[in-house]
């Protein structure tokens, strides 16, 4: 029971201390992650899976479009292929398209890859 406990301080830890960038990349890697998995469920006919796995990574494009400052004219930009990638997520989640679900999981790979160096551009010094 302690050593689990010290397991969920550390991860705690280890996630409180990433930057706002990092946090961003991570939660793209997971709805990466999901929409991977969603499409090897549908392969698997195990369709109720596949769709909770293709909405939380629905969950996870509206958790970063909330978090847009739209100050920036950069936002507004992301707004629209956050609602895109959201909408589309959808369709292909209701028709169990694991060819449209291969497109828009291309899409948050290359968002992933860009705030990844994005990231890395802003943060030089950081050895991650």
């Amino acid at each position: 029971m302690q050593h689990a406990n010290a397991y969920q301080e550390s991860k705690r830890y280890a996630i409180e201390s990433l930057s706002k960038g990092e946090v961003v990349v991570k939660l793209f890697e997971e709805a990466e992650k999901q929409v991977k998995m969603g499409i090897i469920l549908i392969e698997k006919d195990s369709f109720a899976k596949a769709y909770n796995c293709i909405a939380k990574a629905q969950k996870i494009i509206t958790s970063l479009n909330l978090s847009l400052d739209m100050q920036y004219p950069i936002s507004m930009e992301l707004n629209q292929m956050y609602s895109f990638i959201f909408d589309k997520l959808g369709e292909a989640n209701a028709s169990r398209d694991i060819q449209l679900l291969q497109s828009i999981m291309a899409l948050i790979v290359d968002l992933k890859d860009s705030f990844k160096e994005a990231e890395k551009m802003s943060n030089p010094l950081k050895s991650r």
